[in-house]
């Protein structure tokens, strides 16, 4: 059954989303039987599938240089990899699995109920990705000697990669801390 393109989709259920990812997210949880694990991994997997597109979607609408934006597309990235990956065929593959996918939930809700969430490395992706948005575009960061070696001489790329060192190097860069 299709929807009118006119009406919105409902919102997320993030109660239900979180009460399932948090069944299977700690370490030291019980594995269920086979047919329990199989039975979450896959409830995980339509709440991820289901969650993607919408993280996605708000997150575009955030400003380009945000860090909040530049978070929230990396999650989605990641849990669109956990949701292209299959388990291993040993339980502990699969309890793996079962868990990465549990945490992109949880996750997403958080980016989905608070567009200001910020990842515990957000600064550090967030840097990251604005150099690599850059760089490849960038007529001087790409120039290179006859060698392969880079000569080109861009403000902005320097600036960039020197960001991206710092937020790897002190948890409250950015913060103001």
């Amino acid at each position: 059954m299709t929807t009118p393109k006119s009406k919105a989709a409902p919102p997320l259920d993030l109660e239900t989303m979180r009460a399932c990812a948090d069944r299977f997210r700690a370490t030291d949880t019980e594995v269920p039987p086979q047919d329990r694990l199989e039975t979450l991994t896959l409830q995980l997997h339509g709440h991820l599938t289901l969650a993607v597109p919408e993280v996605e979607t708000a997150a575009l609408a955030l400003p380009e240089e945000s860090v909040a934006r530049a978070c929230a597309l990396f999650c989605v990235g990641e849990a669109r990899l956990r949701l292209s990956v299959q388990p291993g065929r040993s339980l502990s593959a699969q309890v793996a699995h079962t868990q990465r996918l549990a945490r992109s939930v949880r996750t997403l809700c958080d980016h989905y109920e608070n567009e200001d969430h910020q990842c515990p490395n957000a600064p550090e992706r967030a840097a990251y990705l604005r150099m690599l948005l850059h760089c490849p575009a960038c007529r001087d960061c790409r120039t290179v000697d006859d060698n392969g070696e880079a000569v080109g001489s861009c403000v902005t790329g320097d600036r960039l990669y020197e960001e991206y060192r710092q937020a790897r190097r002190s948890p409250l860069f950015g913060s103001g801390l």
